[in-house]
């Protein structure tokens, strides 16, 4: 495993290691056990708290991606950076000390996230009517950075919303990458647009930069957001089910058994979390299916065995009637 020191710091590639704590705190809130995707990339949970230790982006891609697959949520990055305290992050902290206008923040923002990351570089481009907010990866990555992204994507949108203020029009923000898995279509109604970069990049009025940041509200995220316990039985049941899916019995007794809960607290956790359990467990078919599909070798028949179809035909209508393709197809057509 590829750990460097702070001395090493400025050789191509590496991130601070302690900017996964993020990711591996919300998982531990929800009761979700990291050890799995820590034990994967030969990771342990000190090593992440020790702030001197540097590691290969593309471990960290992996590993962020692997939590993503513990936790069931193909959107994690995305909560992770909505509940992340901004405040607490130094190059925030710092720039925003000083700082009396977003440009002023950027400007010192651009100069201080380096010290974090040596894998991208960060830049504010000013052009008449729009600025744009630049990360490049310096190295194309072998392994995608989807949860990265979606984490960007957060605490990006979060910074910008807070700053613009009354002034907020999503309508007026593009948020581009070559990762659009890792949000939802119009996150926050900021349009989302595909770019064959391998950074991401966000795009606002011109005119924001010059907005006031002295007036930004207090971004450190409620309690609440860690201490939810229908989120939490949420999270755990996703990362439980995902491999027992081809079990005979996913009822709501059966699957609150597996979570040593009383099944109207599960029903009251799903409530509150505006879904159901049939909806849970076809999302569950369709993501372990669609994961399987582009990043193994296995049949459909040894697929759809594994969410609980006994023969090929049975899976294939499934797959097709929620994605519009067959699985041999939507295999073909992935990247």
């Amino acid at each position: 495993m590829p750990l460097q020191t702070d001395h090493e710091l400025h050789r191509e590639g590496f991130i601070r290691l302690a900017l996964v704590a993020p990711f591996l705190n919300y998982l531990k809130e929800r009761g979700i056990d990291p050890r799995p995707a820590l034990d994967t990339v030969g990771l342990s949970a000190d090593q992440i708290n020790d702030t001197s230790v540097y590691v290969h982006s593309e471990l960290v891609f992996g590993l962020l991606n692997g939590f993503s697959d513990l936790a069931g949520d193909r959107y994690l990055g995305l909560r992770v950076g909505e509940a992340f305290d901004l405040q607490a992050w130094p190059p925030f902290a710092t720039s925003l000390q000083s700082a009396t206008t977003l440009f002023e923040f950027m400007a010192s923002f651009v100069r201080l996230v380096p010290q974090e990351s040596s894998s991208v570089r960060h830049s504010l481009i000013v052009e008449a009517e729009r600025a744009i907010y630049r990360i490049a990866r310096l190295q194309e990555p072998a392994v995608a950075p989807v949860q990265v992204t979606g984490f960007g994507a957060a605490v990006y949108v979060r910074l910008l919303q807070s700053v613009a203020g009354d002034a907020w029009n999503p309508g007026e923000v593009v948020w581009e990458t070559r990762y659009i898995a890792g949000l939802p279509p119009r996150y926050a109604g900021v349009q989302t647009r595909f770019m064959p970069d391998p950074g991401m990049q966000l795009n606002f009025p011109v005119d924001w930069l010059f907005r006031d940041v002295s007036k930004m509200p207090d971004n450190t995220p409620s309690k609440r957001l860690g201490l939810d316990d229908e989120v939490t039985i949420v999270a755990a049941m996703r990362s439980i089910l995902r491999d027992k899916l081809d079990e005979p019995d996913l009822s709501a007794d059966a699957i609150a058994g597996f979570l040593g809960i009383q099944t109207n607290r599960l029903h009251k956790a799903l409530k509150h979390h505006g879904t159901t359990l049939p909806r849970e467990i076809k999302r569950l078919k369709i993501d372990l299916a669609e994961d399987l599909l582009r990043n193994s070798d296995r049949t459909a028949a040894e697929i759809g065995a594994k969410l609980g179809y006994a023969d090929k035909a049975h899976f294939t209508r499934f797959f097709k009637s929620q994605t519009g393709m067959t699985p041999t197809a939507f295999r073909s057509s992935s990247p």
